[in-house]
């Protein structure tokens, strides 16, 4: 995937006027403003490297993660601000908020692909179910975050290796641990029981009918059971001792 190589984008200051540019994807099936309009030393690093990846990348994410009814948002706003805090990103409904202090510090780091994860969220739309009836299932946050992590590390950017679990990380190897770690245990669920297992439970989620036995339902296991076996699998890979401590709560 693009990377950024091209320039040192250090001037910071903030423009009087809007700085916004709207472009199509999948041949106009899809319209994506960015918005740097408090950023515009990210104007070019945005439309140079971060706008391809958002043009090849979103209608994928609606691919990957389709549902029966279901049209996946036309018009995506990624927005940059500089009003977030300690958040690096965030989404809601069609839109994107990214932290334009963080970015900078992470250009040639995790930047692109932060987008890439509240992309994913954009797709979800699991809050739809819930606004028709509010006491539809709601999905656990760890596998609401998971998804995004698992398709952004695994899918967009493995070669980055940042979903790894390692020696160092293996107390906290537990299915549910959320981000990065959920991701890790999806992408191993995949491999073990192919790719509808993700999309059925997203569906589910989106749906508002997730409930934990359909990971039965999905792979003849209950996710307890399938979080034993990821766990034991990386325990063996590392060459650790049995009596490994267990996860971290």
């Amino acid at each position: 995937p693009p990377r950024s190589t091209l320039f040192p984008y250090t001037t910071l200051f903030r423009s009087a006027t809007p700085v916004t540019h709207t472009f199509e994807a999948e041949e106009g099936k899809y319209h994506i403003t960015i918005d740097t309009t408090v950023a515009p030393d990210l104007t070019e690093w945005a439309e140079m490297e971060l706008k391809p990846v958002v043009q090849e990348w979103y209608p994928k994410i609606v691919e990957m993660l389709p549902s029966e009814g279901f049209t996946a948002p036309s018009r995506v706003t990624i927005t940059f601000r500089d009003n977030m805090g300690g958040t690096p990103a965030s989404a809601g409904g069609s839109r994107i908020n990214c932290n334009a202090d963080w970015f900078r510090r992470n250009l040639r780091g995790e930047a692109i692909g932060s987008v890439v994860h509240e992309m994913v969220h954009v797709v979800q739309q699991y809050g739809r179910a819930r606004r028709g009836d509010p006491n539809v299932t709601r999905p656990p946050g760890w596998l609401v975050e998971g998804i995004p992590d698992y398709i952004r590390w695994f899918l967009y950017e493995p070669q980055t290796r940042g979903a790894e679990i390692t020696s160092r990380n293996f107390a906290r190897a537990r299915y549910d641990a959320s981000y990065r770690v959920t991701g890790n245990f999806l992408n191993w669920a995949v491999e073990k029981h192919g790719q509808e297992v993700v999309v059925n439970l997203n569906a589910a989620a989106r749906q508002g009918r997730y409930r934990e036995d359909l990971w039965k339902d999905y792979t003849g296991k209950t996710v307890q059971e399938l979080g034993e076996e990821w766990r034991e699998a990386h325990r063996i890979r590392l060459g650790l001792p049995a009596d490994t401590d267990t996860p971290a709560n």
